[in-house]
């Protein structure tokens, strides 16, 4: 989903953007090709978020989870994604995707977050 968020927290040094560049249509492609290249057991993928997107990018990312299993249906995938705005559809899209953890950083109010997060 690229190297930009459209999100802009403080504790993070992601590049941010209201208007990234679309999503690279071959990313899922090169990167089950990468990770069957390495030789690894488990991969974990991550994100940025992509408010942008009418799904959040979901179904980019369970394509990159369909094709790694497909390339290797002994590798563990574990996917750390954003939240999605809340729309359970996303969720569910990349939830059916074959991943097999499904993992969100948790986020807190800002009075606390110097003591949880920082």
């Amino acid at each position: 989903l690229g190297d930009t968020c459209t999100r802009g927290c403080m504790f993070c040094a992601v590049k941010t953007s209201q208007t990234p560049p679309p999503p690279d249509p071959f990313e899922p492609f090169k990167t089950a090709d990468a990770v069957t290249k390495w030789g690894v057991d488990y991969i974990v993928l991550t994100s940025v978020d992509r408010d942008d997107i009418e799904d959040g990018g979901a179904a980019h990312f369970a394509h990159t989870v369909e094709l790694l299993k497909h390339k290797n249906q002994d590798l563990l995938v574990e996917c750390l994604v954003s939240d999605f705005r809340g729309d359970l559809d996303s969720v569910g899209t990349l939830a059916r995707s074959g991943l097999d953890v499904y993992a969100h950083n948790v986020e807190t109010v800002e009075r606390l977050q110097k003591f949880v997060r920082d």
